[in-house]
């Protein structure tokens, strides 16, 4: 009996997959119709920009391909040109990293996508169009336009508005990607400022700069960094016993007062 179970317990799985990829594929053929695009987008890559204040600004890419999100192929660009919050020069620059792969034989990367979706209207799509035009690309760019409850009502090209607030399936699908290209860019935002005020505890001490800062940390967190000894801080290469003798004074200054 269990294993009468176990198989239709299979067969239920296996036939609701097929049921939500075929439900996938009706909402990606009128995304197309609706876009007006020749083929069903089979490879989709939506971006988003995160930051702390003017620092660990981050540009999140995520992959929606044949009907699933595919995190495997997901990326991260952490900006490394362009000065302060600039949304605009931030996603220039992520997205001329990113395009610069097609055909390089990268995993993921190497792929061109079908269409580029991105969390902004329609400057960001006209951003989006200078890259692409730079580097001989063409590929079908949108903006994803919210609404006052900051959900996607409509995309646009930069010239014109499509409308997807009574397109139940389209809209289902987009508001999917916008969700998922949110969570992924706050989560690295999240990541990146815990990282910052973790350094910037240790960038406290005297002697310790960014660079020591990160010797520390590349062996162990901070929590063990606070309990360690100076004998065994001034084990990790890079860290003198007068850096190590500073940062166990630092923690334990309030034990000795």
């Amino acid at each position: 009996r269990l294993c009468e179970l176990a198989a239709e317990n299979a067969a239920e799985a296996a036939r609701q997959y097929r049921l939500e990829g075929e439900r996938e594929d009706k909402s990606l053929a009128r995304l197309a119709t609706l876009l007006g695009l020749s083929e069903l987008p089979r490879r989709m890559e939506a971006y988003d920009i995160s930051n702390y204040g003017n620092e660990a600004i981050t540009a999140s890419m995520v992959v929606y391909e044949n009907g699933r999100l595919k995190k495997s192929d997901y990326r991260l660009f952490h900006i490394k040109t362009t000065d302060g919050a600039d949304d605009y020069g931030s996603m220039r620059e992520a997205l001329s990293r990113r395009l610069s792969h097609i055909g390089d034989g990268s995993p993921s990367l190497g792929e061109a996508p079908d269409v580029l979706l991105n969390d902004g209207g329609a400057t960001h799509v006209g951003v989006v169009r200078e890259v692409l035009a730079s580097m001989n690309l063409e590929i079908p760019t949108y903006g994803m336009v919210k609404d006052d409850f900051h959900k996607t009502r409509a995309l646009t090209d930069g010239e014109r508005e499509i409308s997807i607030a009574t397109e139940m399936p389209v809209y289902a699908l987009i508001f999917k990607i916008q969700e998922e290209v949110h969570r992924f860019a706050v989560g690295a935002a999240g990541a990146a400022k815990r990282r910052t005020l973790t350094h910037s505890t240790l960038e406290k001490i005297e002697g310790i700069g960014p660079a020591k800062a990160k010797l520390l940390l590349s062996e162990m967190p901070l929590a063990k960094v606070k309990t360690s000894s100076a004998k065994e801080l001034a084990k990790i290469k890079g860290i003198s016993e007068k850096d190590a003798e500073n940062v166990y004074n630092y923690f334990h200054k309030e034990k000795k007062s």
